[in-house]
C-alpha cells in the first residue's frame, strides 16, 4: 500500500489551523463590537469540525480506492484522490483569504478603550457626567 502523501497532511493541518484562526478572529471582532453570540460560535465550531471530518473521510476513501472513481474535468482525467486534493486546496485558499481579510480589518481599525461608549444603553439613559462634584 502507498504511504500517505505528506503534502496532503500538511495541507489538511494548515486548513484546520486556518479554520481555527477564522473562528478566533471572528470571535474577537464580535467581542470587541459587543455582538458575541454563543450559538453562532458553537455552530461555527461544529461546522468546522464537520468540514474537517468530511475532508478526512473522503481523503481516506480515496486513499483506499484511488482509481475507483474517475471524473473528466475540462479534458483532464481526475481520480478521487486528485479531486480531494483540489477540494482541500480550494478550501485552504478560501479560508486563507477570509483570515487575511479579518487580519487586515483588525489591524486597520482602532480598538475601543475604556473611554468608549458602551454598545447599548437602556432607552432613556445616557452616560452620566461625573466631571463636576455634586453639591450637598
Amino acid at each position: 500500500m502507498n504511504m500517505l502523501d505528506m503534502t496532503i497532511i500538511r495541507l489538511a493541518a494548515g486548513l484546520v489551523l486556518l479554520i481555527a484562526a477564522n473562528i478566533a478572529l471572528g470571535s474577537i471582532n464580535a467581542i470587541i463590537d459587543g455582538e458575541w453570540d454563543q450559538t453562532k460560535f458553537r455552530n461555527g465550531c461544529i461546522k468546522s469540525a464537520v468540514v474537517a471530518a468530511a475532508l478526512v473521510a473522503v481523503y481516506f476513501a480515496g486513499y483506499l480506492n484511488p482509481d475507483l472513481m474517475v471524473v473528466e474535468v475540462d479534458g483532464q482525467t481526475v481520480n478521487l484522490m486528485t479531486a480531494v486534493s483540489l477540494a482541500m486546496l480550494a478550501a485552504f485558499t478560501a479560508y486563507a483569504v477570509d483570515v487575511l481579510k479579518k487580519l487586515k480589518d483588525m489591524l486597520s481599525t482602532a480598538t475601543p478603550g475604556a473611554d468608549a461608549a458602551p454598545t447599548a444603553l437602556p432607552s432613556g439613559e445616557g452616560k452620566e457626567d461625573h466631571t463636576a462634584p455634586e453639591e450637598e
